[in-house]
């Protein structure tokens, strides 16, 4: 109930005229004792009836970490703002979230969430097909072989930029809306450990890749818009200035320039 309250109060921050970017004394109090809590639960030997629970707690746990963003401007966004321990939290929390899942496998024929098995297939069935389809490098924007150093001998292994890259390629020709919001988000586990570490680093080929991830999902549901659009303008800025002689990077640059920075008005489809 507690982090149900959590991202009630943050959709009403979120609907306020005010659009205040501080995290409220309501939500930082129902966070503390939902996380308490579902600690409490985590550390002790699993109840069969609280599988389900666990999981929704999961899962509203890891939309308003993607919510809380405290910056504004994208002056005051990850990556130009200076570096504190809770950047790219957001990320963290969807690896808790995955091992939640293993743990509690809400897809069991038993639990409340089994109705999503289907959708489950069909979403897993589009991301095999997709990454079928780029096995050999076909369809990837103009410069992104080059930059990503992908060609027939690259491995996930051997390239830390492969997953990530394949896994996006196939979904920036389709819109990201709310029927197709989960596919999006199923490519977060692409994002191997190796990839992260850049990613933290703010290394400027896998902060491109953000870029592009945040620029297709940044005008899908309430709780992503407000990070994806932000951060993908900081992302944009900073590479821009710290950047600007990696000219592929700048050329590349444009389609998430188009989508985060007049995301309102932009019909533009890469």
């Amino acid at each position: 109930m507690h982090v149900v309250q959590v991202i009630t109060a943050v959709h009403d921050r979120y609907l306020s005229s005010s659009a205040d970017s501080h995290y409220s004394p309501t939500e930082i109090y129902h966070w503390s004792k939902a996380a308490s809590l579902f600690n409490q639960k985590l550390s002790n030997p699993l109840r069969p009836e609280d599988r389900d629970a666990l999981w929704a707690t999961a899962v509203l746990f890891g939309s308003t970490a993607f919510s809380w963003v405290e910056a504004t401007t994208p002056e005051e966004a990850w990556p130009l703002k200076p570096s504190d321990p809770s950047d790219l939290e957001w990320l963290r929390m969807s690896d808790g979230k995955m091992s939640v899942w293993k743990l509690v496998d809400p897809m069991r024929p038993d639990s409340v969430f089994h109705f999503m098995v289907s959708e489950n297939k069909r979403d897993h069935s589009f991301a095999l097909t997709s990454k079928a389809v780029v096995t050999g490098l076909e369809g990837f924007p103009a410069g992104f072989i080059q930059l990503y150093g992908l060609d027939e001998s690259s491995t996930e292994e051997n390239n830390p930029y492969h997953a990530a890259v394949h896994a996006l390629a196939p979904l920036l020709h389709i819109e990201c809306n709310q029927s197709t919001t989960a596919i999006f988000l199923m490519i977060i586990p692409y994002m191997g450990l190796k990839f992260k570490t850049l990613l933290a680093m703010k290394d400027p080929r896998a902060l491109l890749w953000l870029a592009y991830w945040y620029a297709k999902v940044c005008d899908s549901v309430w709780w992503i818009s407000r990070r994806a659009l932000l951060e993908c303008q900081a992302i944009c800025l900073y590479l821009e200035r710290y950047h600007a002689e990696e000219v592929t990077i700048q050329e590349l640059l444009e389609f998430p320039r188009m989508r985060c920075e007049m995301v309102a008005k932009s019909t533009q489809r890469i």
